[in-house]
């Protein structure tokens, strides 16, 4: 009984350091309205947190278009209910969804992780987002 306490514990000290040390404030995500306003028939300019450089516009009909290293991807977007931004690339079966914080001048991209104790991955930064799609991507 000890040990199981002990980790109740652990596990919650844990998600208080979280959610209070974090560089991620759950409280600035943005809400599903205003991430629509956001890339509405938009085009992203980012950065992977690897390096890349990518482009994606975001048609009003709900599909979207990304190129990245001489690649080019098409799907479908929605945003939840909990306002996260959801894509599901075609020839893929599941979508998968980012939280989307402002941080300065810029818009960080987390994949949040489905159990609490695990730490959000920083996928992407935006760096520019640009009305219509001027690229004709």
């Amino acid at each position: 009984m000890q040990n199981y306490q002990l980790h109740v514990i652990t596990n919650t000290l844990f998600i208080i350091a979280l959610i209070f040390f974090s560089n991620v404030s759950f409280a600035k995500g943005l809400n599903s309205e205003a991430l629509k306003a956001l890339i509405n028939d938009k085009t992203v300019e980012s950065e992977s947190a690897r390096g890349f450089a990518a482009k994606t516009y975001y048609s009003p009909d709900g599909s979207f278009r990304k190129t990245k290293r001489d690649e080019s991807i098409k799907g479908s977007w929605y945003i939840d209910s909990d306002g996260k931004l959801c894509k599901k690339v075609e020839g893929e079966s599941t979508a998968s969804c980012r939280l989307i914080v402002k941080k300065g001048d810029v818009w960080i991209v987390y994949k949040v992780p489905g159990k609490p104790t695990k730490p959000w991955v920083h996928k992407s930064t935006w760096l520019k987002i640009l009305d219509g799609n001027p690229d004709n991507l």
